[in-house]
């Protein structure tokens, strides 16, 4: 069973998710800062947990479950969790969904400071 799931863009983590109670985001987060980019399935084991990723351009896909569970299983979620990620959001070679939205952040906080004359 995948125990915890995120998609990230270089180390920035766009979306995660987990049922369960533990500190799986920051292990996961320390095995996204040091993992290759790459298209290549790769899994990393530590006690008992497996985290298999991979990369597409800039996106990074990661899973975490028990060792036992096998990587046939792991590899077809982690496929699923691209392409599904890929039909909602495209594969935009340019500036991506994110980087745009962030524009768009960044357009809003400016002119809420520029109309009440605020300083940073």
């Amino acid at each position: 069973m995948i125990i915890y799931a995120l998609v990230a863009r270089s180390s920035f983590v766009l979306a995660e998710y987990t049922p369960y109670d533990g500190d799986y985001p920051s292990l996961a987060r320390k095995i996204l800062a040091k993992s290759p980019r790459s298209n290549t399935k790769t899994t990393l084991s530590k006690d008992d947990y497996a985290f298999s990723f991979f990369s597409d351009n800039e996106f990074t896909f990661l899973c975490m479950n028990k060792t036992t569970v096998s990587k046939d299983v792991t590899y077809k979620f982690l496929d699923e969790l691209a392409e599904t990620f890929f039909s909602k959001h495209g594969r935009n070679e340019g500036q991506s969904w994110s980087a745009k939205f962030t524009l768009n952040i960044k357009e809003l906080i400016v002119n809420i400071y520029e109309e009440r004359k605020l300083e940073f």
